[in-house]
């Protein structure tokens, strides 16, 4: 297990973690590209012969020449689908978060029809913890494959969390090698990612992608891994910078698409893990030190305050509440936790915190894992802050519940405001809407 908080931080040391948006100088001598380019993973992809084996092939969305989301299938055969791997580093003061996204044009699964669809994101993220040399060493990956996260390491001391440890990494030099299912060839569609294991690939053939700096289109792929190609990357912003536009985006992190299931393909920042606790569509995206936190146990020194990351929307930093109605339904106190809600979706819950029998007028500050919290103290430090990313300009609520279990919940009123890009709302022991309690909180959009 991760170590018990034993303590909690005053209210000032919990506000502090550097605010993300301010883009601070770097103290290593690698830049984020070189970063990334160092640790790029080595692919073995799998091709389908009896589908298009371009569907297979790994390529940039706008492959086709234009961000139209809506003619990417049917410009399999009319364009070259060239190497590309899309990219984004994220750093907190211990740890570099490298995620690397592979995009198919199609995910063609003829054997489950309703699980094809146009446009596929299936991905990856390294934890590289930071040890002053120039790059780093690699601690665990991740790997995103139809919305359920795979988690390897090759340190035995790193246990499972909310997620499992599904076992090792391969590597070639510092690439870690990885396995992407092909087109069609799995229970639920292609192109999910997972670690590779040495294994020759399925039916016999299968190509390598290698970082090389140059995007390649593969010509032959006949053979178990025998034909390698090169490949580039692409830093996330390309498409990021786009993400509110209807020609690519059905809505918020959805895809566009109208072939065989619409709209089905979702961007990271989309994806959620049905079954990994306390971690939120999108966290992968805008807070991965909060996902690996909760996913993985004993991670060592563990920060959760970013120097780097411009992938978020709002910062939610929930300082300490108080209790003013008791709300048990047999005339006991209440079970305070906070809700706080972003464009009407649910960031946080009891499982981040709770306490169970507050008393009236009694102040708690707020510390992930503490008190009752329902995850229990599995955090690897004292933190009380989360990354999102949802739309700019939509509603932020920040909601006190009183726990009831299965008679249902009661709402004990909120705050809320719409905070603007680049703006900050604080609340300081506001009274809640219905006046049941207190609460402070500070919001930073950007």
């Amino acid at each position: 297990m991760k170590k018990t908080i034993v303590h909690l931080l005053s209210v000032v040391a919990l506000v502090l973690p550097l605010f993300c948006g301010t883009f601070a100088t770097k103290a290593s001598a690698a830049s984020y590209f070189e970063l990334a380019a160092h640790w790029a993973p080595q692919i073995y992809q799998d091709v389908n012969a009896d589908l298009n084996v371009r569907a297979d092939f790994i390529t940039n969305f706008n492959y086709d020449g234009d961000y139209l989301a809506l003619n990417n299938w049917d410009n399999l055969d009319n364009y070259n689908e060239n190497g590309y791997v899309y990219y984004k580093v994220a750093e907190t003061l211990t740890h570099y978060f490298i995620e690397y996204d592979l995009f198919h044009a199609r995910d063609d699964a003829y054997t489950r029809p309703l699980d094809a669809h146009e446009n596929d994101f299936e991905g990856l993220i390294l934890v590289i913890r930071k040890d002053g040399s120039t790059y780093g060493t690699f601690q665990l990956m991740e790997t995103m494959a139809h919305n359920q996260w795979y988690d390897y390491t090759n340190d035995t001391t790193i246990t499972s969390g909310s997620d499992n440890v599904d076992g090792g990494v391969l590597f070639n030099g510092s690439h870690p090698k990885v396995f992407c299912q092909a087109n069609g060839q799995s229970p639920s569609g292609g192109h999910g990612v997972h670690a590779y294991d040495g294994s020759s690939a399925p039916g016999g053939d299968g190509i390598v992608y290698d970082y090389t700096g140059t995007a390649q289109f593969p010509t032959n792929t006949a053979g178990s891994y025998v034909n390698h190609y090169g490949y580039a990357l692409i830093e996330w912003g390309d498409l990021w910078s786009k993400r509110n536009d209807p020609n690519i985006f059905s809505s918020w992190g959805t895809i566009a698409g109208n072939n065989h299931t619409a709209n089905s393909a979702n961007a990271p920042w989309g994806w959620d893990d049905s079954d990994d606790g306390p971690t939120l569509q999108g966290m992968n995206w805008s807070d991965p030190a909060h996902q690996v936190d909760v996913h993985l146990n004993n991670l060592g020194s563990f920060s959760h305050s970013y120097v780097y990351n411009p992938y978020y929307s709002h910062q939610i930093v929930l300082v300490n509440t108080q209790s003013m109605a008791d709300r048990d339904p047999f005339g006991g106190k209440s079970d305070i936790y906070i809700k706080a809600y972003v464009n009407g979706q649910g960031q946080t819950d009891a499982r981040f915190w709770k306490k169970n029998d507050a008393p009236m007028y009694q102040n708690y500050n707020i510390v992930f894992g503490a008190n009752d919290a329902e995850f229990g103290p599995n955090f690897s430090e004292s933190y009380n802050s989360i990354y999102v990313a949802k739309p700019s300009n939509t509603n932020v609520e920040i909601h006190v519940y009183d726990s009831d279990g299965t008679s249902g919940d009661d709402d004990m009123g909120y705050v809320s405001a719409v905070v603007a890009p680049g703006t900050t709302k604080t609340w300081e022991n506001v009274v809640t809407s219905n006046g049941q309690a207190k609460v402070s909180a500070t919001v930073r959009a950007q």
